[in-house]
């Protein structure tokens, strides 16, 4: 894969960070499994937290960002965040890469925006931080 734009590893943004209290609300997950965006989301404060909390994790229900952690991360691999192949292999064929963008809070400082531009943004709507 090749680098759309520079992206250090301190500033880099992970669209599919777990629900901790440094997080942000990225999207909510909506029918049928596609994520309906949140730009400039709030940060995931107990209050927050708890006004979410109901049927099982978080993650389920909501996308979250959050500081990429590189090499702390199960997806970090040679360099990249496999998590979007592993989102292009599961979505390539449902999602329309020819399509407007869709409307994003972190476009700026997203691994998977500096990895591969707009592929990246056309499988990240179905992206779902943990199953069921």
């Amino acid at each position: 894969m090749t680098t759309t734009r520079p992206t250090t590893d301190d500033t880099a943004t992970c669209p599919s960070a777990p629900a901790v209290a440094s997080s942000r609300l990225l999207g909510i997950v909506g029918p049928g499994g596609r994520v309906v965006y949140t730009p400039g989301g709030p940060r995931l404060t107990e209050t927050l937290r708890s006004g979410l909390d109901a049927d099982g994790r978080l993650e389920t229900r909501y996308r979250f960002s959050g500081a990429c952690v590189t090499s702390g991360c199960a997806f970090w691999q040679e360099g990249e965040c496999a998590a979007v192949t592993v989102a292009h292999r599961e979505y390539d064929a449902v999602a329309g890469a020819d399509g407007p963008l869709p409307e994003c809070g972190i476009r700026d400082s997203c691994r998977w925006w500096a990895q591969e531009g707009r592929a990246a943004c056309a499988v990240c709507p179905f992206v779902v931080t943990a199953s069921r």
